[in-house]
């Protein structure tokens, strides 16, 4: 019997160690603290590419579960992209001017150009002629300012080309960069996710530890009363003081109101919580908050008494001594 229990307390440790070293490992890739925080809050679900998800009368859709809400606060947080960076959206429409620009516009310019080459030349060649005159008549006046004309309409088109050629690099440039930030949010995001995940069987895990240590007192008392039924009354004593404790912690825990609809806020005074009711955003109701506060209670009541009783324990050690 022994020897099982022994079996038995080595794979909880050892299963206890992997949980922990699990959420350390998440949470040294997953994103500080202040990034975390600056996150949209989780008011409602977001599809794959951070948008909102919203219902047919554009109603925002909320987070129903945890595990949606898990997958939410990774999704959004892909989309906390620095500033400047597009968006998954925006960099499929900077590819399709991108296209336009060297496939359409960028030809059109260079067709441009070549069109009033000639023209150009003819014009430079005129003003240059003209320049030499000392005094120029009218005409020759109307002939200086029309070839000046065309060589200004050429250097503006050659000006434009050059323009959209130097957009093309910006565009690349662009559209390298946010697919990179991307790539770097959508990591972030899924190392939150998984930060999350690791946290969450933590909780899990503790929670079954501690069912399975009550389960594990409860048995080995009910096995000492069997083998001595002289412990029986310290065994019920135990009991009372027990039930004790969690009647009083229920009865005060039932007077903060949870009954009355009294919540928790959040800190800018919403109910903490986010729920399938907008109205509320909570999914606690009173059942899950006399739980939670009863807990609370009795845990404070036992971190007291043991308190006291190891201060009596010492004063009494000091008198016998």
């Amino acid at each position: 019997m022994k020897k099982l229990h022994r079996y038995v307390f080595l794979v909880f440790a050892l299963v206890s160690v992997a949980m922990v070293a699990w959420a350390i490992v998440a949470g040294m890739s997953a994103p500080d603290s202040a990034k975390i925080a600056n996150s949209t809050p989780l008011v409602q679900q977001f599809d794959a590419d951070g948008n909102a998800v919203n219902t047919e009368d554009d109603q925002p859709v909320p987070v129903a579960t945890t595990k949606d809400g898990i997958r939410a606060l990774g999704i959004i947080f892909t989309n906390q992209l620095p500033e400047g960076t597009l968006t998954l959206a925006g960099i499929e429409d900077e590819k399709a001017k991108l296209a336009n620009t060297v496939e359409v516009i960028i030809p059109q310019y260079e067709q441009k150009v070549a069109d009033n080459r000639e023209a150009a030349l003819e014009a430079q060649a005129k003003i240059a002629e003209l320049k030499e005159v000392k005094r120029l008549n009218y005409n020759q006046k109307k002939q200086l300012a029309a070839a000046e004309k065309v060589e200004a309409d050429f250097k503006a088109l050659n000006d434009t080309l050059a323009q959209h050629r130097e957009n093309v690099t910006i565009m690349e440039e662009n559209i390298a960069a946010s697919i990179k930030a991307n790539d770097e949010a959508k990591l972030a995001g899924e190392n939150m996710v998984g930060l999350a995940n690791a946290v969450h069987w933590n909780l899990m895990w503790f929670y079954f530890m501690m069912v399975f240590a009550i389960c594990f007192i409860i048995f080995a008392a009910v096995w000492n009363m069997m083998l001595n039924a002289g412990g029986l009354k310290k065994t019920i004593f135990a009991v009372v003081i027990v039930v004790g404790v969690i009647a009083i912690a229920y009865f005060i825990a039932s007077g903060n109101g949870w009954n009355e609809g009294h919540t928790l806020k959040d800190a800018a005074g919403y109910d903490l919580g986010i729920g399938t009711d907008l109205a509320t955003r909570t999914v606690f109701g009173p059942f899950e908050y006399m739980i939670a506060d009863t807990s609370i209670i009795v845990t404070y009541i036992t971190i007291a008494g043991a308190a006291l009783a190891a201060v009596f324990s010492a004063i009494r050690g000091i008198y016998k001594s």
